[in-house]
């Protein structure tokens, strides 16, 4: 007997050609007055070296070949990330944010990154909403970064690689 759905189907512009098409959705009324600055990435970097106490996340995803390892045990310090960081940057994927909520200080303010700001808005207003104090996201990702000349930590490009924050 076969387990799991059979029929699945996915909307390929995803929300926001849901949007264009003027289909209905329903957005949280708490989730829409969560506001989150939109920080460029000279004021961010900025901000980092004049407070080392800001805790920098980087919320991408993990890469494919990361995804279909079936021994991957994800902890922030010790994670697999596809593609160059910001040096000091903790990697938690948003798929893995709400698990993993005791591993980021709630002491310490945030700023959230990851690629080109497609999962930081998400992860930013996740943690205001469960008490963090979250300065913004990085206007334009780590990519805006790259393209703006700031300096990245390059890695070994594959699986193994593993992000080694210091």
């Amino acid at each position: 007997m076969a387990k799991g759905y059979s029929n699945v189907s996915y909307f390929r512009g995803g929300i926001p050609e849901w949007r264009y098409f003027n289909y209905p959705l329903t957005v949280g009324e708490k989730w829409q007055k969560v506001k989150v600055a939109k920080l460029p990435p000279r004021e961010c970097r900025k901000m980092l070296k004049e407070n080392n106490d800001i805790f920098l996340l980087d919320a991408r995803s993990l890469d494919n070949g990361t995804l279909s390892r079936e021994d991957l045990v994800f902890t922030m310090d010790n994670a697999l990330l596809a593609g160059d960081y910001i040096k000091g940057a903790l990697h938690c994927p948003l798929v893995f944010l709400e698990e993993n909520l005791a591993l980021i200080p709630k002491d310490r303010k945030i700023i959230v990154t990851d690629w080109i700001m497609k999962e930081s808005i998400i992860a930013a207003k996740f943690l205001a909403m469960h008490g963090y104090e979250v300065l913004g996201i990085l206007k334009g990702g780590t990519s805006r970064w790259q393209t703006e000349g700031l300096p990245l930590v390059h890695g070994q490009s594959g699986a193994d690689r593993q992000l080694a924050c210091q």
